[in-house]
């Protein structure tokens, strides 16, 4: 059995979390908070962020790192015929996108790196007017928005009638900023028709943060 390790406010553990949910894959859950890791999770990572993959003391390597390489293995595994309206996308990219949704996972990536970097350094005590540094990851943060926002326009997915892992990263980095309270997202209209399309979709309401 799978073991994820991760909490649920963590908008790459969402990712993972819901590939596991659309392509049927059963796993084990961490119930350790992100202030409290699990013991197993300090000693095994060393890069020390969630979501982190037990695979079982019979793999090769046992523990996985990183929410893309995760996604990655577990298309990868055995698993039912994906379904869902739209159906979900069986493999984590498309080859005739022509890169398309590689580089709409890496905006999001970058402006959710971006953004959780600025809340954990405000948590600190340092605030985003005090540091030019700060006001750069809201700025960069926003660029990606934007960027995204010009590729999702007349869409309610990357690809005209399949949910792929490009949407997922999208709707979790949307979720997450509307819990941490980071910005309005009102400006972002296409962004918010994607998120709206799928909100009701049981891997997606499951997931949501609360």
């Amino acid at each position: 059995m799978l073991k994820l390790f991760g909490h649920d406010a963590s908008p790459y553990v969402r990712r993972v979390r819901i590939v596991l949910a659309e392509l049927q894959i059963p796993f084990e859950r961490d119930t350790h908070g992100w202030q409290d890791p699990a013991p197993e999770f300090s000693a095994s990572s060393p890069i020390r962020r969630v979501p982190m993959l037990d695979l079982g003391p019979a793999a090769p390597v046992r523990h996985v790192f990183e929410s893309r390489v995760i996604a990655g293995l577990l298309y990868g595994m055995p698993h039912p015929r994906p379904g869902g309206d739209p159906p979900f996308q069986d493999t984590m990219f498309d080859p005739g996108l022509a890169l398309l949704d590689q580089n709409v996972v890496s905006a999001a990536d970058a402006a959710q790196d971006s953004l959780v970097n600025v809340f954990l350094l405000e948590n600190d005590g340092i605030r985003t007017e005090q540091s030019a540094y700060l006001r750069r990851q809201v700025e960069r943060g926003r660029a990606c928005l934007d960027w995204l926002e010009g590729r999702y326009q007349g869409k309610r997915t990357l690809v005209p009638g399949r949910l792929a892992y490009a949407d997922v990263a999208v709707m979790s980095l949307l979720g997450w900023i509307r819990f941490r309270k980071r910005m309005d997202l009102a400006p972002w209209k296409a962004l918010l028709t994607l998120e709206a399309a799928h909100a009701a979709r049981p891997s997606i309401a499951s997931t949501q943060p609360a």
